[in-house]
């Protein structure tokens, strides 16, 4: 590293406008709009992907419920047409 002041101050220089150019930056920055803290949102935000988790895990299970009924059904008229013949 150069021992010379113009070194220095050119170093000097270069941090001083980053520094400038970050802090331009950060005055643009705006916090984010505060959500109103009330129940009704904070149980929807806790409880909604808890609900739809569990109904996507459940919806097999209700899908294959759902074809064992059908079957039943369907095997029960086949039955009944049999015995009206």
């Amino acid at each position: 590293m150069p021992r010379d002041p113009d070194h220095v101050l050119d170093a000097i220089d270069g941090v001083v406008d980053e520094w400038e150019t970050l802090s331009a930056d950060a005055m643009r920055w705006a916090p984010p709009e505060s959500k109103s803290d009330d129940l009704l949102r904070e149980v929807t935000d806790i409880f909604g992907p808890l609900a739809t988790a569990l109904t996507e895990a459940f919806r097999p299970l209700g899908d294959a419920v759902t074809r064992v009924l059908d079957n039943l059904v369907d095997e029960g008229d086949e039955e009944d047409r049999r015995q009206d013949r």
